[in-house]
């Protein structure tokens, strides 16, 4: 054979090579956007457990970032607080697996944070000071919005980041060590609110940062919040039981001596 034809031989065999593996990559993807539209069946159906194995079988940033959500969602509104402890654990790790492959992933990063906040309530103020976690939270946190300054559930995260420490350190020490204040709590609080003001899990969030400032005035806001819970369409299964949560915190604010440390969060 000929130079030339060689030539259109070698050509047609590199044609070949890139369709088989162009080819191969759309098979993947379309496998992992299935499996992950299983994962959304699951979690639709409050099947959160069997949602997230799905969701990390799917793979990929966003397969672990959603097995992450479901974790996280059943750690923190079914599970006892041990097992939740467990849970939120490998809900770091999945998320983390996510932002390794994705560092912009919106979702990974979000429930990194969520699940590092979490878990930094279960282990205790000063194991938690030690491992850093308020700093690594606020970091992810604030990756969420310098991708989307628009993201509720981000401005909702960082209100509620400054609101825990002033409620669990006071207003000075929260301020001299992590840089929280009340007013940095307010504005994120708020424009949570307006970014989603029909929101189930806004509207109850925002009234747990309120309580967590502990004046009348935003005790008197955090109560219209939690009655608003109540009255606002469901979209998903758990946040029934963000209603009836609500309805126990209403009952509590009726009676005169709540403390505010009856009002931190689960």
């Amino acid at each position: 054979m000929d130079e030339s034809g060689v030539q259109v031989s070698t050509g047609k065999g590199i044609q070949l090579c890139v369709w088989f593996i162009f080819s191969a990559f759309i098979f993947v993807q379309d496998i992992e956007a299935s499996t992950l539209e299983e994962a959304e069946a699951s979690y639709a159906e409050g099947l959160y457990l069997e949602a997230a194995q799905i969701a990390e079988e799917a793979g990929g940033a966003s397969g672990f970032a959603f097995a992450a959500t479901s974790l996280n969602i059943y750690a923190l509104y079914y599970a006892e607080k041990e097992e939740s402890v467990k849970l939120y654990q490998r809900a770091m790790d999945l998320a983390g697996r996510a932002v390794e492959i994705d560092p912009k992933s919106l979702r990974g990063n979000n429930e990194l944070a969520r699940a590092m906040g979490r878990y930094s309530q279960r282990i205790g103020r000063v194991r938690a000071m030690n491992e850093k976690f308020a700093e690594r939270i606020r970091k992810h946190i604030e990756v969420t919005l310098s991708i989307d300054d628009q993201f509720a559930e981000g401005h909702l995260a960082l209100g509620r980041w400054h609101a825990g420490l002033i409620e669990v350190l006071g207003s000075f020490l929260a301020r001299s060590f992590f840089g929280a204040s009340k007013n940095d709590a307010v504005y994120h609080l708020e424009r949570a609110l307006e970014l989603d003001s029909e929101g189930i899990d806004s509207h109850y969030g925002v009234a747990i940062g309120f309580l967590a400032l502990g004046k009348r005035k935003y005790r008197k806001k955090a109560k219209g919040l939690l009655l608003q819970v109540a009255k606002l369409p469901v979209r998903h299964v758990y946040q029934v039981v963000i209603q009836e949560k609500a309805i126990k915190r209403i009952e509590k604010l009726n009676v005169p001596q709540v403390t505010n440390h009856e009002h931190q969060n689960k």
